[in-house]
C-alpha cells in the first residue's frame, strides 16, 4: 500500500498544490515556505532540490524544485531519489532496534560477542566495546577515522577491509568521553545486523523497514534500473577564473548495481515524500500511517536518547536558542526554544540532506538537495525550522550568507604552510611501492617527466608530486574536484625503512580526506615492481 502522503502530494509535487496549503496553527504556510526555497536555491545556485513539511497531522509542503541533472535536465518532485548520506544512520539504528525487540542483540552487548574479529587497536576498548558505542561517536578514533576506505568513490574496498583497518587505525581520544564523528563504526553495526539476521544489511532494512512502511522510492541498496529515471545527480561548482564559477555534474550518482560498502553509515536513496512518512512513524511512537507498528515507542525513545555531549558554542547557542547539543542513536538532540529538536544532516560530494522532527508540534521536515552547498542547508534549515519553534524573525539566508561567503562561486580554502622535511631522498630512492596498514598499497613512479602517485586501492587518489624541499612534495590530485590536495613528508624508521605521511594543504579539506592517519612504508624498490607489473601481464597473457 502506498504511503498516505505519498498518495496527497507524489502527483502535484512540482506545483504548488493543496499540499502546500498551511497547516492548522502553522507558523509557516507552504507557499510561504515554497518561495523561501525558490530564493535559496537561485542565490546559492543549487541546480535542485525536494523539500516536505509535515504539521499537526497535516502536509504543509511536499514539492520538487529545479532540476536532477543540469546537462540533462528533468524535473525533481516528491518521488526524485536523492542520496541520504548520512541521515541513512537513522535506519541502520532503527535495524538495531527490530533485533533487540527480538531478543536477538542487547545495546549494552559486547560487540566481539557478536563480531569475534572486531578489533581495534587498543585491547582494553576493544574487549570493553557495546553496540551502543558503535552508534555515538565517542570510540577515541579522531573525526572521519579510516573514511578513505569509503571515499572518493568508486573504490575497490570491502567491508572486510573495513573491519580489518580499524586494528590500524590509532586512538588518538578518551573512549567514551570525547566526541569525534565517525563512519566506519556504522558500516560494523550494519555488518552486525546481518550476522544476526542472516540477511545482508540492505536486506533487512528494505524488508523490515522501508517495506513495510510502503516506501516505494526508498532503496537501502542499489537502485534498480526503472527507477533511476528520476535520481538527481550530485553537483559542483567549477572555477573558470576571474572569480566565475560554473555548474557541473560531479561524478555520476553512484547508484550502482552491486551494495556499497558504505551502505549503513550513508549509502541510502530516497525521495522527499517517502522520508515524510518515515519521519511520521517516529513521530507516531513507531506506528506506520495507517495503523500498523513498526516499532515500540520504547525503541523509538531509546533512538532518540542523548548519549554524547558535541561541542556547543556560545555563537551556536544563541543561534539555536538553546542550551545542550547531544548525539543520541543515529540523531542529534537539542533544545531550541524551549522544544526537543531531534534532526541529522547527510554529506556527499555533491548532495546534501537534512531530516527533523519536533515531537512538541507533530512536524517532520526533510531537505533533499543535489550541490553541497553549505549555506543553502544551513538557511533552509532554520528558515523553514524557526517560524514553528516561535523565534524571533531573521533573514537566515543572509546571515549564513555573511559566515559562508556570498555569492556561491568556487572559492580557494586557505592554504596551510608546507611542513618541515625529516630527511632528504633522492627521487630514485623515493620511486617505488609503498604500504599503508589499513590503507594499502599505493606507488610511486617516474611518469612523463613527472611523479606520479597512485592508490592501488582507489583509482580516483592519482596525481602529481612537486618538491616542496628537502623530503617535502605537494600532491595535486588529478581529478580537481576532490579538493583535497595534500603535503607529503619523508622519514625514516629506525631500520631505515623509508616512511611517508600526509597532511591536508589547506583548512577547506574535509575531515573524511584522513590524510593524517597513513604511514606509508616502502615495501618494494620500482625496478621490483615493474618486474613484478610484467609478470603478472605474463601470466595474464598466458591464462
Amino acid at each position: 500500500m502506498r504511503p498516505i502522503l505519498t498518495i496527497l502530494c507524489s502527483a502535484a509535487a512540482v506545483l504548488l498544490s493543496a499540499c502546500d496549503r498551511p497547516a492548522p496553527d502553522s507558523a509557516l504556510d507552504g507557499e510561504s515556505a515554497a518561495n523561501f526555497v525558490e530564493r535559496v536555491l537561485q542565490e546559492e545556485r543549487v541546480p535542485g532540490a525536494a523539500v516536505g513539511i509535515w504539521h499537526h497531522g497535516e502536509p504543509v509542503l511536499l514539492r520538487g524544485f529545479g532540476v536532477t541533472n543540469v546537462d540533462n535536465p528533468h524535473p525533481v518532485d516528491g518521488e526524485t531519489l536523492f542520496k541520504l548520506a548520512s541521515t541513512s544512520k537513522a535506519f541502520t539504528t532503527a535495524a538495531l532496534g527490530l533485533l533487540v525487540e527480538e531478543g536477538k542483540l542487547d545495546w549494552d552487548g559486547r560487540v566481539v560477542d557478536y563480531l569475534p574479529d572486531f578489533r581495534l587497536a587498543d585491547p582494553w576498548v576493544t574487549r570493553e566495546f557495546r553496540v551502543v558505542d558503535l552508534l555515538t561517536h565517542r570510540s577515541g578514533l579522531g573525526p572521519g577515522a579510516g573514511d578513505l576506505m569509503l571515499w572518493p568513490q568508486p573504490n575497490q574496498y570491502s567491508r572486510k577491509d573495513v573491519l580489518a583497518g580499524l586494528a590500524h587505525l590509532p586512538i588518538t581520544g578518551s573512549f567514551r568521553a570525547d566526541y569525534a564523528y565517525d563512519n566506519l563504526l556504522y558500516i560494523v553495526a550494519g555488518e552486525l545486523v546481518a550476522e544476526i539476521s542472516g540477511l545482508s544489511y540492505e536486506e533487512f532494512v528494505q524488508q523490515r523497514l522501508l517495506a513495510r512502511m510502503g516506501l516505494d522510492h526508498c532503496y537501502a541498496g542499489p537502485v534498480p534500473a526503472e527507477a533511476r529515471d528520476n535520481l538527481a545527480d550530485p553537483h559542483r561548482l567549477e572555477d573558470e577564473g576571474d572569480g566565475q564559477a560554473k555548474l557541473v555534474v560531479d561524478t555520476p550518482n553512484l547508484a550502482g548495481f552491486e551494495p556499497i560498502v558504505l551502505a549503513a553509515a550513508g549509502g541510502m536513496h530516497c525521495s522527499a515524500g517517502d522520508m515524510l512518512t518515515w519521519l511520521r512513524t517516529l513521530l507516531d511512537g513507531g506506528q506506520i500511517p495507517g495503523g500498523e507498528r513498526l516499532l515500540s515507542t520504547e525503541t523509538r525513545d531509546r533512538l532518540w536518547r542523548p548519549e554524547t555531549l558535541m561541542p556547543f558554542s556560545p555563537e551556536r547557542a544563541e543561534r539555536d536558542g538553546g542550551h545542550f547539543y547531544a548525539y543520541a542513536l543515529g540523531w542529534r538532540v537539542q533544545d531550541m526554544h524551549g522544544k526537543k529538536v531531534i534532526h541529522h544532516t547527510g554529506s556527499l560530494s555533491g548532495m546534501y540532506a537534512w531530516a527533523a522532527v519536533v515531537p512538541e508540534e507533530d512536524l517532520a521536515l526533510v531537505v533533499l538537495m543535489n550541490r553541497s552547498a553549505g549555506a543553502a542547508r544551513q538557511a533552509l534549515i532554520y528558515g523553514l525550522l524557526k517560524p514553528y519553534l516561535g523565534a524571533p524573525e531573521r533573514d537566515w539566508l543572509a546571515y549564513f550568507q555573511d559566515l559562508y561567503g556570498a555569492p556561491a562561486v568556487a572559492v580557494e580554502p586557505e592554504a596551510l604552510a608546507a611542513p618541515a622535511g625529516f630527511t632528504a631522498v633522492t627521487e630514485s630512492e623515493l620511486t617505488g611501492r609503498y604500504r599503508d596498514p589499513w590503507f594499502g598499497d599505493m606507488e610511486i613512479a617516474r611518469e612523463d617527466a613527472q611523479l606520479r602517485w597512485r592508490a592501488l586501492k582507489s583509482p580516483r587518489l592519482s596525481g602529481t608530486l612537486t618538491p616542496s624541499g628537502d623530503g617535502v612534495w605537494a600532491l595535486y590530485w588529478d581529478d580537481r574536484s576532490l579538493d583535497a590536495d595534500a603535503w607529503m613528508t619523508a622519514d625514516r624508521s629506525e631500520t631505515g625503512n623509508l616512511l611517508l605521511t600526509m597532511q591536508p594543504k589547506s583548512r577547506g579539506i574535509d575531515f573524511s580526506y584522513d590524510f593524517h592517519d597513513l604511514r606509508f612504508e616502502k615495501i618494494l624498490p620500482q625496478n621490483q615492481v615493474d618486474d613484478s607489473q610484467a609478470a603478472t601481464a605474463v601470466s595474464a597473457v598466458g591464462h
